[in-house]
């Protein structure tokens, strides 16, 4: 993730790679998020410890969930810059 101190990308194509990659990220964290929950409500009804109790479950889809909103707001961030840069073009 490159940062200057006039651009926060280097070219269109470090963009599209840094989008693809949050996105990606972004998805993992929250398939992760899902898992957690259902591995908790499945532990929960069984009354059975599936490695953690089901509260240790649920808290763990909140810590993932809560890692999820970093990718997705960078990505949210990139396309927003790369919709501006698109709106400077025309306009010129």
């Amino acid at each position: 993730m490159g940062y200057s101190e006039n651009k926060p990308f280097e070219n269109r194509e470090h963009m599209l790679a840094e989008i693809g990659y949050c996105g990606k990220m972004a998805w993992i964290l929250t398939i992760l998020c899902l898992a957690c929950v259902a591995i908790g409500i499945i532990g929960d009804l069984l009354s059975m410890k599936l490695l953690l109790g089901a509260t240790s479950w649920m808290l763990l889809a909140v810590v993932f969930g809560v890692l999820s909103l970093a990718p997705h707001l960078y990505r949210v961030m990139a396309r927003h810059l790369l919709g501006m840069e698109l709106i400077k073009k025309e306009q010129k």
